[in-house]
């Protein structure tokens, strides 16, 4: 009886090869994403862009949230905002009275929502690429596991950068319709997003 290990050896060359491609993959998503989270880290003072629809008039203001005030809110045209030095001939004032809705977002949330899903995507479509292991010899197309893990990967990293930018752009709505009432009531809430959280 003949016994051979060739196969056997070539089996586990292939399983070694594709721990290593899971192994950069998933190194590769937790640096970005610990990069990302080291951005968040550095700015304490987190930019939410702010747009205020008036209901008066068919106007849409559109910047940052800055202040909340007693029966106001202070929003700036600017994005680059130093607490010390305010120009404010950049800001503008809105009575509660003139609001009808807020509506807020932090800002770089849509390119950050398309990197994670992209990431997100590449990892779970090499994992299931490195998985499904090579095409049968007999296939039209034959793959190693590892380029089926890439091919899979780049796939996949376009649809999560895609479904990643959707919930990204979404924006939190606070109705306040001319209402005192509305308006403290979400007052706590809007100075969470304000740059001056006073």
């Amino acid at each position: 009886m003949k016994v051979t290990f060739i196969p056997n050896i070539k089996s586990v060359i292939i399983n070694i090869n594709s721990m290593k491609l899971i192994n950069v993959i998933v190194l590769i998503a937790l640096c970005c994403l610990n990069s990302l989270n080291a951005q968040d880290t550095i700015h304490k003072n987190k930019i939410y862009r702010t747009w205020v629809s008036l209901n008066r008039e068919p106007f849409r203001f559109k910047g940052v949230l800055y202040e909340v005030n007693d029966s106001s809110i202070l929003v700036s045209r600017s994005i680059v905002i130093k607490k010390n030095t305010i120009d404010r001939s950049e800001m503008a004032n809105f009575n509660f009275s003139n609001i009808e809705t807020i509506r807020t977002r932090k800002n770089n949330n849509i390119g950050k929502g398309i990197l994670i899903g992209a990431l997100s995507g590449f990892v779970t479509g090499g994992a299931i690429g490195l998985i499904s292991g090579a095409d049968p010899p007999d296939s039209f197309f034959q793959f190693t596991a590892g380029e089926n893990a890439i091919l899979n990967g780049i796939l996949l990293a376009f649809v999560g950068g895609d479904i990643g930018g959707v919930i990204g752009s979404f924006k939190v709505k606070i109705p306040i319709n001319g209402s005192i009432n509305n308006f403290n009531r979400n007052k706590n809430k809007l100075r969470g997003y304000s740059v001056n959280k006073k």
